[in-house]
C-alpha cells in the first residue's frame, strides 16, 4: 500500500495521489477519506482509491526510504458495509 508524508503546503488528497502515481505509476481517479489510524510515526490518514486503467510498475528508489522489492495485486478481504474498516498490518522485510 503506497504511503509516505506531506510535503510542504500540500493537502492529504494531494500527497495521496502523488504517493500513488510516485510507487506505483498509476493516477488516481478517485479518493476518498476514510479515517485517522495510530502508525508507529504517528497518526496517519487512510484513503479508498480508485486508479484509472494502466499497469502498475516499481516506484524510482529515492534513498530515503525503504527500497521498493516488489509490486503485485493481492486480493482484497470483504470488507463490511458498515462500522470499521479492516486496514492490514504493516509488513516490513528486512534482509537477513
Amino acid at each position: 500500500m503506497p504511503g509516505g508524508g506531506l510535503e510542504p503546503g500540500e493537502t492529504a488528497e494531494e500527497a495521496v495521489r502523488r504517493e500513488v502515481f510516485e510507487e506505483t505509476g498509476l493516477v488516481v481517479s478517485d479518493a476518498r477519506y476514510v479515517l485517522e489510524m495510530p502508525y508507529p510515526s504517528g497518526m496517519t490518514s487512510v484513503f479508498a482509491v480508485k486508479v484509472a486503467d494502466g499497469e502498475p510498475r516499481i516506484g524510482v528508489d529515492d534513498g530515503f526510504g525503504p527500497e521498493m522489492l516488489g509490486l503485485d495485486w493481492l486480493p482484497a478481504p470483504e470488507l463490511p458495509t458498515s462500522g470499521g474498516v479492516p486496514v492490514p498490518p504493516l509488513i516490513v522485510v528486512l534482509p537477513s
